[in-house]
């Protein structure tokens, strides 16, 4: 059985600046295209989200919170839920923000409008 001195060495190679500098430099262009591909699909999601507010006479203020509420939203989708689930999931997050005081009528326009998800 190791030391826990050895243990300890062991985790502290670990962490050497040098080595970790490998390890993100071996996973640095799938780190890059990955988060193309991500800011490429919530992007225009964020646009027409503001797109939106700019139209429904939301106080400037309150656009953060909207858009969080849309990345909550674009979050689903990108993890892969959907239908049913995706529904469920979308209400929950919608009861909180209107419970934040914003509007829940544009909450769910721009579930529908956007993301493509009917809140009941």
């Amino acid at each position: 059985m190791r030391t826990s001195a050895d243990r300890s060495e062991k985790y502290t190679a670990k962490y050497v600046a040098t080595t970790v500098g490998l390890k993100v430099a071996s996973q640095l262009s799938g780190m890059k295209s990955g988060y193309a591909a991500a800011v490429n699909d919530l992007v225009p999601k964020e646009i027409a989200t503001q797109a939106m507010l700019n139209g429904s006479g939301t106080q400037r203020t309150d656009y953060p919170f909207y858009l969080n509420f849309g990345r909550e939203l674009w979050a689903l989708g990108w993890k892969g839920i959907a239908g049913q689930s995706a529904t469920v999931a979308a209400t929950g997050i919608e009861v909180k923000y209107a419970a934040y005081g914003l509007d829940p009528n544009l909450l769910k326009s721009i579930a529908l409008t956007v993301f493509g998800i009917t809140i009941p």
